[in-house]
């Protein structure tokens, strides 16, 4: 599991320059690869804890290679459910 998530950040880094800000999920398919969420800052707040952040589904197989990545979804950090 922390190959994947490990090539799941390095990947998400590389193709959006973004700092990563959290792993939110980790699951294994029967097939091997692994889907990983992933939350990005795409935007730092100016003043408090409002940063933009996009929760990113990248999807590693077992050689750790990317086979697929999308975004789920953009937020504010202070909108994000609990």
């Amino acid at each position: 599991m922390l190959g994947a998530i490990n090539a799941a950040k390095a990947a998400i880094g590389s193709m959006t320059g973004q700092q990563v800000d959290a792993i939110v999920q980790c699951t294994r398919a029967d097939d091997g690869d692994w889907t990983v969420a992933i939350d990005v800052i795409e935007s730092f707040a100016r003043m408090g804890d409002n940063d933009l952040l996009t929760t990113y589904a990248v999807q590693i197989n077992a050689h750790a290679d990317l086979v697929n990545f999308n975004r789920l979804r953009r937020y504010h950090r202070e909108d994000q459910e609990n």
